[in-house]
């Protein structure tokens, strides 16, 4: 009971500062943009597409473009062109991936091997320093639903206090709920538990609620 009281008290003292109330509005406020690509025998691209999710917009649309090369400021990194191989990395929570920050700094492309029909898949920024990360501002997610899709996320440092720091990683997650252990004990959205542990620890000094959620390991880490 002590615990669950606990617990209470930080939600309230989180919500009253800068995490987002409103999941479905602080997840859906901008517009964010996939990219598809499509490849002949030779290897050379053919056509993309450009999907508007409702990560980041309020309203549903979908725009298409043909002839379209995979952008020169994600040329950097590794990408699928047949949804199967070529990925960059593999975790037990995404799969195979690749995940790779833009040369502008603010936009992060993903892609997965598997597609993701069951949640969200949530971007939280960060900036590092050393062996230490701190989320710098809110989670932008988006549905992952296809292979060859390389999906664009602008992600944006406007946490309270923070609206400096530069952002030089990504914690990645599915928006969707785990059991957590001590000193959650009990179910939480993965991105919220995330949230939770960085509040608690930032202000208290207490990794206890970080210490869980990096044992239930429900996430992917990358930095930049």
């Amino acid at each position: 009971m002590k615990k669950f009281t606990l617990l209470i008290i930080l939600a309230i003292s989180i919500t009253s500062c800068d995490a987002p109330r409103d999941r479905r509005t602080a997840y859906t406020s901008r517009t964010g943009s996939t990219y598809s690509p499509s490849y002949n025998s030779t290897g050379s691209s053919n056509t993309g597409s450009s999907t508007d999710d409702t990560t980041d917009s309020t309203t549903d649309r979908e725009d298409t473009t043909t002839d379209t090369a995979i952008p020169d400021e994600i040329k950097h990194c590794s990408w699928s062109t047949d949804g199967s191989t070529n990925f960059a990395e593999s975790n037990s929570h995404l799969g195979q991936y690749t995940i790779c920050q833009s040369t502008n700094k603010q936009d992060v492309w993903i892609q997965v091997k598997t597609p993701i029909t069951d949640a969200q898949v949530c971007m939280i920024p960060t900036h590092n320093s050393g062996s230490s990360s701190v989320y710098v501002g809110e989670p932008r997610c988006l549905m992952i639903s296809e292979s060859k899709k390389i999906y664009k996320v602008t992600l944006y440092a406007n946490r309270s206090g923070y609206q400096n720091f530069s952002i030089s990683g990504v914690m990645v997650m599915k928006d969707k709920s785990f059991f957590y252990p001590a000193p959650f004990y009990q179910y939480v959205l993965s991105p919220d538990a995330y949230i939770y542990c960085s509040q608690f620890l930032d202000r208290y000094k207490d990794a206890s609620y970080c210490n869980a959620f990096k044992q239930v390991g429900q996430y992917v880490y990358k930095q930049f």
